[in-house]
């Protein structure tokens, strides 16, 4: 890549990054292992929600939310047409009925008026999902979308793979987007590109017991297993979704980075917000 290229995002690894994976190579399991059960218990931590699910990308993450709230062939999703392909992709494969919709032109997101809008001239009587996505990391309209998928009785799933690490207020006390609490939910992303790397990977977080066992079922083949090793079964075909130890290494190192990386976002935002004020007429930022 040319030096006077400004890329679009990338990944910042330093020696401890390389030293903690190293570690993990050394393990006598590189999958399923002790690393995976770490990076999982503190994403849980960060995120206050019950459940945390690691798996190979924020793709596989979708396809695994979706296939745990029962999505079949003709249910309707509602999701926003300025997003990234995977959620329509994951939903369009599982033979759903998709409904793009606008979405507000300041800050990209969804809004209880076009989700109405759309059922109404679309005469939708039963609603599956929601999709709702945080472009940019920007977090607006979900409280009152949250509210909107209690009234219609569906689910409401967050593709927040731009969000972690973003939060919002709700009656003066503070959520993190993944916390899930105001949502069934929550799907994240590890790429490079992201707030944190493992390379590839995602996570999936969620308040919902039901919810939560079908993911951790559905993540490894569909195997419910006994005390036994050698004896399990296998009562609905699952996927091989996992995330191995040696990504969850470098996920465990860089979490302990986070405020670093947030720090250095904001100073990127702040220069961005101190240089385009002359600009302020033609240029609306959120």
């Amino acid at each position: 890549m040319g030096k006077n290229i400004i890329t679009y995002g990338k990944q910042f690894i330093d020696k401890k990054d390389i030293l903690e994976v190293s570690k993990s190579l050394q393990r006598d399991l590189i999958t399923t292992g002790s690393y995976v059960t770490r990076f999982e218990n503190r994403l849980k931590s960060f995120f206050k929600s019950k459940f945390v699910y690691s798996c190979s990308n924020a793709t596989s993450g979708l396809h695994l939310a979706f296939k745990a709230i029962n999505l079949k062939k003709n249910d309707v999703v509602i999701m926003p047409a300025i997003n990234f392909i995977s959620s329509y992709r994951m939903a369009k494969m599982l033979g759903a009925k998709i409904f793009l919709i606008d979405v507000d032109r300041k800050n990209g997101q969804v809004t209880k008026e076009s989700i109405l809008r759309c059922i109404k001239e679309n005469r939708i009587k039963k609603v599956k999902a929601i999709v709702s996505m945080y472009l940019g990391g920007y977090v607006e309209n979900n409280i009152e979308i949250f509210e909107l998928k209690k009234r219609l009785g569906c689910y409401l799933v967050e593709d927040a793979c731009h969000a972690l690490g973003a939060s919002y207020k709700f009656k003066n006390k503070k959520y993190k987007i993944g916390s899930c609490s105001h949502s069934d939910v929550c799907i994240f992303s590890f790429h490079p590109v992201k707030s944190l790397t493992t390379g590839e990977g995602g996570a999936i977080t969620t308040n919902d017991t039901d919810i939560a066992k079908k993911l951790g079922i559905l993540r490894n083949h569909g195997i419910i297993k006994s005390r036994n090793y050698w004896d399990y079964d296998i009562k609905n075909l699952g996927f091989n979704y996992r995330l191995s130890d040696i990504n969850c290494a470098l996920g465990v190192s860089q979490i302990k980075k986070l405020k670093f990386f947030f720090k250095k976002r904001k100073d990127i935002y702040n220069f961005y917000i101190k240089n385009l004020k002359k600009y302020k007429d033609i240029i609306i930022l959120p």
